[in-house]
């Protein structure tokens, strides 16, 4: 099962194929055969996108055809598409750059980009194939979420049977305490009897009322619904970002490391101060 990152990623390259012959031929009929140079002039101000058109529009991304399309709305797709439409491209751009950007997406986050993509498609009149591609995406998305759910509850419930077991455990115990207490010593000392059996009521009433009121983490073996690795702590260690290193220095893709010879300088002066 892929993640939420593969799936969103996914459902933009559904998009941009279905989206693409409807792009084009809107662009066309307003533009004839300038609409491609239209469009890139869409992209003044985002140099990565405006490489990209550089391309034969088969290999144009989900960005650089939402891009056009905001641009260009009022010229051209206005015509065909109405302002339900103009907000799903806004919404689609915007979960793109999420996705592109590496961000965290939630369960919602990837169901909205699959709905939201599915209708902008339905309203482009997309192959019915594509549609029911990402509607059989959409329920995988619901159906990891309620397995989930469910693996939750029943953990749950396995842990509430426990934790009231283990209650009727220490009042049997605490029970037996008074019990023996009061036949062994409230012939000899009632007093002392008393005192011992309500210490013991004490301490276990107490001890009963932690442990109802105490909630213990889940664990077991279950699937991280972010990476979709085996793990067996609520805290998936896969998906934690190392802790940055004050002596290392990350731009991009290389890491830098600090000069050898400012080091001992450092040192040194750090130690005369």
């Amino acid at each position: 099962m892929p993640n939420l990152h593969q799936t969103t990623g996914r459902a933009l390259e559904l998009l941009t194929k279905g989206l693409a012959p409807f792009f084009e031929q809107q662009m066309h009929d307003v533009f004839r055969d300038d609409w491609v140079d239209v469009a890139r002039a869409s992209f003044r101000q985002d140099r990565a996108v405006s490489v990209l058109t550089q391309l034969p529009l088969d290999e144009w991304d989900a960005q650089a055809l939402l891009t056009v399309m905001w641009d260009q709305w009022n010229a051209v797709f206005r015509q065909k598409l109405g302002l339900f439409e103009r907000s799903l491209v806004s919404e689609l751009r915007e979960f793109r750059n999420r996705w592109a950007h590496q961000s965290e997406l939630t369960d919602d986050d990837c169901y909205r980009v699959l709905d939201s993509a599915q209708r902008l498609l339905h309203a482009v009149n997309a192959s019915e194939e594509l549609l029911v591609d990402l509607d059989r995406m959409k329920l995988d998305v619901l159906r990891e979420r309620l397995n989930r759910q469910v693996s939750d509850d029943v953990r749950r419930a396995k842990q509430n049977h426990a934790r009231w077991f283990e209650i009727a455990v220490y009042a049997f115990c605490g029970m037996t305490i008074v019990a023996a207490s009061l036949i062994v010593l409230a012939n000899h000392n009632l007093l002392s009897a008393l005192l011992i059996s309500g210490f013991t009521v004490v301490t276990f009433l107490y001890i009963s009322i932690v442990r109802l009121r105490t909630n213990e983490p889940i664990h077991g073996v279950h699937e991280c619904p972010k990476c979709r690795k085996i793990i067996y702590n609520e805290v998936c260690p896969y998906c934690e970002a190392p802790p940055p290193s004050s002596s290392i220095i990350r731009r991009g893709s290389s890491t830098i490391l600090p000069p050898f010879n400012e080091t001992p300088r450092t040192l040194v002066s750090q130690r005369r101060a």
